[in-house]
């Protein structure tokens, strides 16, 4: 049986960072005739409204509104991050004008202190008519927590391409975001929950007893200090291969020998990873990653296929442009799941229940980066 044709969305792909980001907006926004509507978190991150600011000073005239997604965990907040939340709600109402935002709220835990994320980020942006009223959307995951980022973007792509689709407006969907690792690791670490929970949509019929039998591969995406995720999920998830995703190319030139160093005893001697395994994907181009992980991928849907395919399980535990990378191999490949050599995809994460106090500055190691995920340049 010959093997199914197969066609990566995002390649190739629209990536401006750095000075490219000013120039990418200077043109895309050039004659004021476009509605922009930001999609951001009201989080305690100082990057908050870095990207927006510079997008903004580029409008040219043009209407921008904000969905500002305000998550609720039910959890207290400490006098710092209260004050940088308010700090950031402040200078978006400066940006927009209070009238121009309207607050979504997104409770992250339910019944039973159970995770409910992913599915009330999903319900809380599918609002069909008003994105039909824009030419561009912008996701900012600056300030949103990894499930409400992920499954924006996840959603949002999906609820677009079905506008188009269905005879409505071909609406843009950008993502960007106010990247440093420098600054991601100083931020303290928090409490994480008990649970491992998945995208919505993107389960990978982990529990499925119609699916039991299919041989499980988990891509855990690595960053530092992740090591009780890693555990939990690994246990969760009890897969049959591991192939970790370490960063490489990286600005710290020793990043990744230092990230396999201090995972060396969890991953070769408890997990009994082969070195082959490791995979590498470049720490500032998502597309990369998303290239990385989407072959890697299909090589098991290939060589599984005579066993009735396989589940694949992603674990976005590195930087917000590597986890964007890692979301858009899974979509991608289940969107195109059908076929002999079929696979499950899901992202599994551990939340956080808590938070730490945040790092004090922005430094100049932040870049803004911006990804062009639907729209024109597709047509």
């Amino acid at each position: 049986m010959s093997r199914p044709s197969r066609v990566m969305r995002w390649d190739p792909y629209v990536l401006r960072a750095g000075e490219g980001f000013d120039a990418f907006w200077d043109a895309h926004l050039k004659g004021g005739s476009r509605k922009l509507l930001f999609v951001l978190g009201r989080g305690f991150d100082l990057r908050a409204d870095a990207a927006p600011k510079k997008i903004i000073e580029r409008a040219d005239g043009s209407a921008c509104h904000a969905w500002l997604l305000n998550y609720q965990n039910d959890q207290p907040d400490s006098e710092l991050r209260t004050r940088r939340i308010q700090e950031n709600v402040e200078r978006f109402e400066k940006l927009f004008g209070v009238a121009a935002i309207t607050s979504l709220d997104v409770r992250m835990r339910g019944a039973g202190n159970s995770n409910v994320t992913s599915r009330n980020t999903k319900s809380a942006v599918t609002r069909r008519s008003e994105l039909a009223n824009y030419t561009d959307v912008t996701v900012d995951i600056s300030a949103m927590p990894r499930t409400v980022a992920l499954t924006a973007i996840a959603q949002l792509i999906a609820v677009l391409d079905e506008l188009a689709t269905s005879g409505g407006p071909s609406v843009n969907l950008h993502v960007v975001v106010a990247e440093s690792v420098s600054i991601d690791k100083k931020h303290a670490s928090g409490s994480l929950s008990d649970t491992v929970s998945s995208l919505v949509g993107f389960s990978g019929r982990l529990t499925s007893e119609g699916s039991v039998n299919l041989p499980r591969v988990w891509f855990p995406v690595l960053g530092e200090g992740q090591a009780a995720r890693l555990e939990r999920i690994r246990a969760e998830i009890d897969p049959d291969e591991i192939c970790p995703v370490i960063p490489f190319p990286t600005r710290d030139p020793r990043r990744g020998d230092l990230i396999i160093e201090e995972y060396r005893q969890l991953l070769f001697d408890e997990f009994r990873v082969e070195p082959s395994n490791i995979l590498y994907a470049s720490e500032y181009n998502p597309f990369e990653a998303y290239r990385q992980l989407y072959g890697a991928i299909d090589r098991y849907r290939d060589a599984l296929r005579e066993l009735g395919g396989c589940k694949v399980f992603v674990s976005p535990l590195s930087s917000k442009l590597l986890s964007v990378g890692a979301l858009l191999a899974c979509y991608d490949h289940r969107a195109q799941q059908g076929g002999p050599d079929r696979v499950n995809v899901g992202i599994s994460y551990v939340e956080s229940v808590t938070y730490g106090d945040p790092a004090d500055t922005v430094n100049t190691s932040t870049s803004l980066y911006s990804l062009w995920l639907r729209g024109e340049w597709e047509q």
